[in-house]
């Protein structure tokens, strides 16, 4: 270590991972996780100085040159960004917002494969259009069934991909109760976990205005509204809760408007509090009934 290095009572970063040079990335040395943890424990305490030139790390001895002082400080700023990642990040609401999206596009593929089943259907038995009302689960299921169909062994899948949606259905359920008790007791753990994919996370779900939250999701018909002058839309995501979708049409927008302030609230008891608040949940469910009702 450089002479004027001994006796000062902070340190460069390289200076925490041993107390001479060395070439400390080669095997014989710490891994590169307890480096980082060295370094992690130092720059906790304030014990850390700014980044040197890298001069000053060569006439140290730390590194032989330029090159070998940056491609450190690569490994090492990795490292710690990782590692600070990992603590910071929920990993249940990380695990919820990825399962919806996956449980989405499962509900997409079903639809469309289904949909091309239909129409492959229908292609080979037109005089089946007379009338037509053939249920497509049950046409899926026949056809999964009869080895001698083409598409055997696509519907076979398709009803596989239904059994997966199932079970990351009920798994989203359990997830959004756990970090959206809140919203998912108002609005059903489904609508409240699109909400915070759509959102982006819990803090950004949290920080939003009601007015927001009411129209996420309904990206397309807000541009047309600034873009072309139609009208606002009422509801995006939130249109999925039964309260809304069955409103009568008069009545939607201020369901959605009340809802939407309600949930705003309960985003921000699930962000800084966490725990499921009844008292809130009773008259919030409440206000929403009320909004309900006709005159």
């Amino acid at each position: 270590m450089a002479k004027n290095q001994v006796n000062r009572a902070f340190q460069y970063w390289y200076e925490a991972l041993q107390q001479g040079p060395a070439d400390f990335l080669t095997p014989a040395t710490s891994s590169l996780a307890d480096i980082i943890d060295t370094i992690r424990e130092s720059r906790g305490k304030s014990e850390l100085l700014p980044l040197p030139l890298w001069e000053e790390a060569v006439s140290a001895g730390f590194v032989p040159d330029r090159n070998g002082y940056l491609s450190i400080l690569q490994d090492i700023a990795i490292g710690l960004t990782i590692r600070d990642l990992e603590e910071r990040c929920d990993k249940d609401e990380a695990a919820l917002i990825h399962l919806i999206r996956i449980l989405d596009e499962i509900d997409q593929s079903i639809a469309r494969l289904s949909e091309k089943i239909e129409d492959y259907y229908i292609a080979l038995h037109p005089a089946g259009l007379s009338g037509y009302e053939r249920n497509i689960s049950s046409l899926i299921e026949s056809l999964a069934k009869d080895q001698t169909q083409p598409m055997s062994h696509l519907a076979r899948n398709i009803q596989r991909f239904r059994e997966s949606r199932t079970l990351i259905s009920q798994n989203v359920r359990d997830y959004a109760t756990k970090c959206l008790p809140n919203m998912s007791a108002l609005c059903g753990p489904l609508v409240s976990a699109r909400l915070l994919a759509g959102a982006g996370s819990k803090y950004h779900l949290a920080g939003m205005p009601a007015a927001s939250i009411q129209v996420l999701g309904a990206g397309p018909s807000l541009f047309m509204h600034l873009t072309s002058g139609t009208n606002p839309p009422k509801h995006g995501i939130i249109y999925q809760y039964k309260g809304v979708h069955h409103a009568k049409r008069r009545v939607r927008g201020r369901v959605s408007r009340v809802l939407a302030c309600q949930l705003a609230i309960a985003a921000r008891i699930d962000y800084f509090r966490g725990a499921l608040d009844d008292e809130f949940i009773r008259k919030a469910g409440e206000k929403i009934c009320r909004a309900g009702k006709t005159d």
